[in-house]
């Protein structure tokens, strides 16, 4: 939950640097001060892409919020397809989630529980399940359950 709270901190951060920078240079054009015609679209061109990094990317870690205030989280159980170079990103059954890179994690091929939050899908908990083998017990009772006339 650290990481969370780390990595929201910080895309706040840049999100009101950029918000910063748009109100910085809008004035600029303002009062007339641009030397190069190609920054004059510089506002514009920046309150693009922040609204971007807003809608796609702080956006939804705020959203997430509540739910880590709340602890109220989703669950799934399914088997690790690959993990990420830098070990901050599971590929679990097709979707991506998001995990602390310093966290310990099963090796690919294991089948895990993971809980995570709805809108960033970051990984709160890890738990490996086990998966028991039980063809070998259910073809054993099927034998025993058919009788042969004789």
């Amino acid at each position: 939950m650290k990481y969370y709270i780390a990595n929201l901190a910080v895309h706040v951060v840049v999100t009101l640097i950029m918000i910063v920078s748009v109100i910085v240079f809008s004035n600029r054009n303002r009062k007339r001060k641009v030397r190069y015609v190609a920054t004059y679209f510089l506002p514009t061109a920046l309150a693009v892409v922040t609204a971007f990094y807003m809608f796609y990317i702080t956006g939804p870690r705020l959203l997430d919020l509540s739910d880590v205030a709340t602890q109220n989280y989703y669950s799934y159980t399914g088997v690790i397809e690959e993990r990420s170079l830098l070990n901050n990103t599971l590929v679990i059954d097709g979707d991506t989630y998001y995990i602390n890179p310093l966290r310990e994690l099963p090796p690919e091929g294991s089948k895990v529980r993971i809980r995570f939050t709805r809108f960033c899908n970051y990984v709160i908990s890890v738990e490996s399940v086990e998966t028991l083998d039980i063809s070998g017990a259910i073809d054993e009772e099927m034998e025993t359950a058919v009788e042969i006339p004789g």
